[in-house]
């Protein structure tokens, strides 16, 4: 079978194999790495790849330390569930980084009614200004600007990006929670707030409405964050 895989020059030398190679090139990136990414590397075809990776994962079960995990769109390596605890200590100093529970609230309510305006986050929370937790979402490029809406004063609409599908470990926004699993009241941050990852995954940061895969909004060009208009919005 490993003959068939190959058709350019190996990819290890005598005693590795098609998933020792893929662990190795996952572990050197430390990056998701989409099925593109994966022939463009090994010069391997699909069908190889998907095989590749099913023998890396079938290696990669308990008690190893490390997993594959399917999310955004591609692959990548993350710690098993079961050291959690053992590896936050790990991350202690850097756990700044976590999200407040505002900028949870804000960042839930784009996810999930995305593409969505400023002061439509504002009423829904309920509040004057998101200001803050918008310039912060942008600035961890969790959310990102989507065009501007077409209404009184066009305000800018904000949508989540591919970091935030892979800091709470989703494949698509289909993953979400349903809303309607968790009652009444702030149903977006409760529900956000059930996949917040105990620490920050990958590079450690750097039905009442079901919730499916959102088509791509069509950018405007030459939009920048005016922080005047923002702080107006």
């Amino acid at each position: 079978m490993t003959e068939d895989l190959f058709h350019q020059e190996p990819l290890f030398e005598n005693g590795g194999d098609l998933a020792g190679a893929l662990e190795a090139i996952f572990l050197a990136s430390g990056e998701v790495l989409d099925l593109a990414k994966l022939r463009e590397l090994t010069g391997l075809g699909e069908g190889a790849i998907r095989a590749g990776l099913e023998m890396l994962d079938e290696r990669l079960q308990p008690p190893r330390g490390v997993r594959l995990l399917e999310v955004g769109g591609g692959w990548r390596l993350a710690t098993s569930p079961q050291y959690a605890e053992l590896v936050s200590k790990l991350v202690t100093t850097i756990r700044s980084g976590r999200l407040t529970p505002a900028q949870i609230e804000t960042l839930a309510i784009i996810a999930y009614r995305q593409p969505v305006t400023g002061p439509e986050i504002n009423e829904i929370r309920g509040i004057s200004s998101s200001t803050n937790q918008l310039k912060t979402l942008l600035e961890r490029e969790l959310v990102e600007i989507a065009g501007r809406k077409a209404v009184v004063g066009r305000p800018m609409m904000y949508v989540t990006t591919r970091k935030f599908l892979l800091h709470f470990g989703l494949q698509g926004l289909h993953d979400l929670p349903h809303l309607a699993d968790f009652g009444e009241g702030n149903l977006e941050a409760i529900a956000l707030s059930q996949l917040e990852p105990p620490m920050p995954e990958g590079s450690l940061f750097d039905g009442e409405h079901e919730v499916d895969s959102i088509p791509p909004i069509p950018q405007e060009h030459d939009i920048e964050l005016d922080e005047n208009e923002l702080s107006n919005e």
